[in-house]
């Protein structure tokens, strides 16, 4: 539909951007991503600087790699410390890829486009980081993914730094609340019926 399609472009156009910064290295044209809340979030802990954020991620991502950031933020300047550090792209810059698309569809947009990258960094107890989660839930079933049998997800994370930056290495069942992240069970054995769940042992 509109909505995939357009993320779709995104997403190649990122591609090519990461493949010709680096053809040898990077012949994919892999990139990474992040979902950074900031706006009215009622999470003070969250609302990280982005030195911080910085600091908090840089083990899982390599210097100088293209990073598409899905935000709230308007303003760029915040970003510079991540930005001497890796080649950022914004939704924003993608004008040709969205010409005649929906400004309604953007954030749903931004949302498949983070959901892509080789490593993700979403914000906690954000329900829209904790979609994109989900969605790389699905993309490591249908593509059979390093953990895709376990339900885990070795490459998504939160920024905060704290416990629950690796959440998503390791299964974690339903627990309140539930709107805080996601669980596995949103993707894993999504068609198997009660009976087989309940015999499966975690």
């Amino acid at each position: 539909d509109e909505i995939q399609c357009a993320a779709a472009r995104v997403v190649a156009a990122i591609r090519d951007r990461a493949r010709r910064r680096d053809p040898t290295g990077n012949p994919d044209g892999t990139f990474d991503s992040f979902h950074i809340r900031r706006g009215d979030f009622q999470y003070k802990a969250t609302r990280l600087e982005a030195d911080q954020i910085y600091e908090n991620t840089k083990d899982e991502l390599q210097e100088k790699a293209t990073v598409f950031v899905a935000t709230d933020h308007q303003g760029k300047p915040f970003f510079k410390p991540l930005a001497d550090h890796y080649d950022l792209v914004f939704l924003s810059d993608f004008k040709e890829e969205l010409k005649d698309v929906n400004t309604n569809y953007l954030g749903m947009i931004d949302q498949l486009v983070a959901s892509r990258g080789r490593v993700f960094f979403g914000c906690f107890h954000s329900t829209f980081s904790g979609f994109i989660f989900r969605m790389r839930g699905y993309h490591s079933q249908k593509e059979k993914v390093e953990g895709w049998d376990q339900g885990v997800l070795p490459k998504s994370y939160y920024y905060s730094g704290k416990r629950e930056k690796s959440m998503y290495q390791s299964y974690g069942p339903l627990r309140t609340p539930y709107y805080s992240r996601e669980f596995p069970i949103s993707w894993r054995d999504i068609d198997k019926g009660v009976e087989e769940l309940s015999a499966f042992e975690v």
